[in-house]
């Protein structure tokens, strides 16, 4: 799969729905829902994800504007702490803070510049 991703002060930060949609159908998979008037976004884990329409979209190349993240996020009701930049009214999250808060694995191929993602083995830093 592709993502639309950035690069910022060297973390790659993905946008939530997206990884989201990806794990799908996974023991890992999650729904994201954004409850607007506390400025919250809920994470649900163990509930299949639901398309808003835009996920996976391929991106520009452009460079974009990014302002720290102000929502505040909840996995299971319980507030997380991840590192988040908003761009273009969608929110990037740093890959690895996903992969520890869901616990699957994160690895870099350099030679193939791709990242892996594996839901059958745990988060490791």
């Amino acid at each position: 799969m592709e993502f639309e991703a950035y690069a910022i002060n060297g973390n790659n930060y993905f946008k939530l729905r997206d990884i989201a949609k990806a794990l799908r159908g996974t023991d890992k998979n999650f729904e994201v829902t954004w409850d607007g008037a506390r400025n919250t976004i809920n994470l649900l884990s163990n509930h299949d994800y639901t398309s808003v329409g835009g996920e996976l979209a391929k991106g520009d190349k452009k460079v974009k504007a990014a302002t720290v993240c102000s929502s505040t996020v909840y996995k299971d009701g319980k507030l997380v702490k991840l590192s988040g930049y908003t761009i273009n009214s969608n929110n990037y999250f740093k890959l690895r803070d996903i992969a520890q808060a869901f616990d699957f694995s994160v690895t870099w191929d350099g030679n193939t510049n791709s990242i892996y993602i594996d839901t059958t083995k745990e988060y490791t830093p």
